[in-house]
């Protein structure tokens, strides 16, 4: 008997964090999503509450999605084949590990013409603050964004995948880690994190104990969760981070 028939899985969901691991994944329709499975990950029913969502799309062909209520705001990350964008007039054809961040109140679509993997990250946007412009619509492709030594440290690459701007509320990065490079001490901050392993595999400390992580795998962190990641395996692992950011901490929503 396998290790699912005997009821075990590496997935571990507590009050400060979860991981969930592809066994355990169940799939589900959303109704901006037609022809579309759907795998939520994260949502506010998690934990202590998460104050955004994220889930893993799986498009059929002829797969189409519409925009989501209007407070909402959209990022989608090409994980496998290709979508089309549709927004304010234009076409952009999104591939692999192309992604797309679309403001609250934007009217578009996504469009499979064959299979295609996407993840999403959602978010009631918090108003800019007084003064800053509305964030714009912004298209790129991770790989190639310019990365960063992080902390000075060439094993452990990090970048930014949207602009670096107050009147965004969430950020998007990708770390990248050399084989048995780590993270270079233990974070325990206010801010909450989406994580989908991307590349790679290694060891992720959350809360008290250390989990083993591989592609595929995602996490959540709630505020002040103590988290650290070390990389294992002969080649370079990645990850998709999502983090809030940019608001007051006591108006944090």
């Amino acid at each position: 008997m396998t290790l699912k028939q005997l009821g075990q899985t590496r997935s571990v969901v507590a009050p400060e964090f979860a991981l969930l691991t592809p066994e355990t994944f169940i799939r589900t329709t959303v109704a901006e999503w037609r022809n579309t499975a759907c795998m939520v990950h994260i949502a506010p029913v998690i934990g202590q509450g998460a104050r955004f969502t994220q889930f893993t799309a799986e498009m059929g062909p002829g797969a189409e999605a519409s925009a989501p209520p209007r407070e909402i705001q959209r990022f989608v990350f090409v994980l496998d084949g290709e979508v089309e964008l549709r927004v304010n007039g234009e076409t952009h054809r999104l591939g692999e590990y192309d992604y797309a961040y679309l403001p609250a109140g934007t009217d578009h679509t996504l469009r499979a013409e064959q299979a295609a993997r996407v993840s999403v990250f959602e978010k009631r946007f918090h108003p800019q603050l007084e003064g800053l412009p509305a964030p714009q619509i912004f298209l790129g492709n991770e790989r190639q964004v310019p990365g960063s030594e992080f902390e000075g440290d060439p094993g452990l690459i990090a970048r930014k995948l949207l602009p670096d701007e107050a009147q965004f509320d969430f950020i998007v990065t990708t770390m990248s880690y050399a084989p048995g490079a780590t993270l270079p001490y233990v974070e325990i901050h206010y801010m909450e994190h989406g994580l989908l392993m991307l590349e790679g595999e290694g060891i992720y400390r959350l809360g008290e104990r250390f989990l083993p992580v591989t592609q595929g795998d995602v996490i959540w962190m709630g505020a002040h969760c103590p988290q650290w990641y070390g990389a294992l395996g002969k080649t370079w692992s990645k990850y998709l981070l999502y983090k809030d950011m940019n608001r007051h901490p006591l108006d944090i929503r």
